[in-house]
């Protein structure tokens, strides 16, 4: 398994072995006492060459769910909790039953709004098919027999009218019958025009009025059905119930969390990053996850995601490590390392970290030239374990001092041995 370490600010530590290889040239040209130089300081180096760096980051987070698969149930309607079919822990399939909310109120009133709907759809029927063909003779009857009285009273006032000429009757019951004559000549035309009616048909406006009741009736029949069926809250994904805050005979209302449904078959592990370091690292990049507890152990992912904001006061960003969990060992919130690699660094000139020591702040390495030690300041980049990045101040092929050169004056003369 490659190993990878973890970038930070140059820290530079002086081991008790460099101190012990440093024998006592404290300056250019040390004299012995007998007007002969000191003997060269013993010093290990390495000769600097380009490489490949390949920098990581460690972190500390937490393991989650994805939030595109966790889904939180609320109610869509308020009412009694009837029945919890599930327990906490358990895997659903969409579709499942979770929470049952009491259906007997919604179930009463989708009975009526189904009646209605159905009493609307008669009207319609009855509109669309016209009248019966009994009715239609019984109006071609109204027809006759309207028709037959009005001749009858015209027939009358027309006899009555010689006898009104000679002074027979007076004017007042001549008068009557004119009216009574006039009345059923109205109700022929009456009957007439209803007879039309009915050979005609419904009449447009009609037929449209009772298509809108029944479409009125039917979409309140379809409410009452959609809230008999939310009374029975599903599951929306696959996964498991990781909470169920809900028991039987509770009151629940819309805003209420009657259960949180996750699939855990892939966890995240989220860690934040400082965004100083986010030019380096990139989605699909390969990462580690150390589990914290009794489960320790080390497992491979990638990154899967990067936050696009970063925090208001740290200026860290969120990152997501995609870690499989096909065996459901693991859960959400328990703690983890995670151990990122961050993009290569090629062609980078780096050096073995002893290489560097610290002057009042500034990086410092020893080069070898023509037999003696000379001090150099140097600017450094990212760390690994085993190298530092020199971004300036050394060159291909220098050598540099690994060991024995702490604190050796410049000019002094130096004997490169082998470890």
């Amino acid at each position: 398994m490659r190993r990878y370490a973890t970038i930070s600010p140059w820290l530079f530590t002086l081991s008790l072995s460099a101190l012990l290889w440093a024998p006592g040239c404290t300056g250019p040209a040390s004299d012995g006492g007998d007007g002969s130089e000191m003997p060269p300081v013993a010093v290990t180096v390495v000769v600097v060459q380009p490489v490949t760096l390949q920098p990581t980051l460690d972190g500390i987070g937490t393991l989650i769910a994805p939030p595109e698969k966790t889904a939180m149930l609320s109610p869509q309607v308020g009412g009694y909790v009837s029945g919890v079919p599930v327990v906490e822990g358990a895997q659903v399939h969409a579709g499942d039953p979770i929470v049952q909310l009491d259906t007997r109120l919604v179930q009463s009133e989708l009975n009526k709004a189904t009646a209605a709907a159905d009493e609307a759809r008669a009207n319609l029927a009855l509109l669309k098919k016209g009248p019966l063909p009994a009715e239609v003779e019984a109006g071609r009857q109204d027809v006759r027999n309207a028709a037959a009285t009005a001749e009858a009273r015209r027939g009358k006032l027309k006899a009555l009218e010689e006898l009104q000429k000679h002074g027979e009757i007076s004017d007042v019951q001549y008068g009557q019958a004119q009216s009574t004559a006039a009345e059923a000549e109205a109700a022929r035309l009456a009957a007439a025009e209803r007879f039309k009616l009915l050979q005609s048909g419904s009449r447009p406006e009609a037929v449209a009025q009772g298509e809108a009741q029944l479409k009125l009736a039917e979409s309140e029949r379809d409410m009452w059905a959609l809230k008999v069926a939310l009374c029975t809250i599903t599951a929306p994904i696959e996964g498991t119930v990781t909470q169920l805050p809900v028991r039987q005979g509770m009151s629940v209302d819309p805003q209420t969390n009657v259960a949180t449904i996750q699939d855990l078959s892939t966890l995240y592990g989220r860690v934040r990053v400082p965004a100083a370091q986010l030019i380096h690292l990139t989605v699909g990049a390969d990462a580690q996850v150390t589990l914290d507890g009794a489960r320790a152990s080390v497992h491979e992912g990638t990154v899967q995601r990067i936050g696009a904001e970063a925090g208001a006061t740290t200026g860290d960003v969120e990152v997501l490590v995609a870690l499989s969990n096909e065996g459901g060992a693991f859960r959400p919130g328990l703690g983890c390392r995670v151990h990122l690699a961050l993009a290569p660094i090629p062609d980078a000139l780096a050096v073995p970290p002893a290489a560097i020591t610290d002057r009042n702040g500034q990086a410092v390495v020893t080069i070898v030239e023509g037999g003696k030690a000379f001090q150099r300041d140097v600017q450094t980049g990212v760390q690994t374990t085993d190298a530092i990045q020199v971004i300036d101040g050394v060159s291909p092929g220098d050598t540099i001092v690994t060991r024995g050169g702490y604190a050796l004056p410049d000019g002094c003369p130096v004997e490169i041995v082998t470890e």
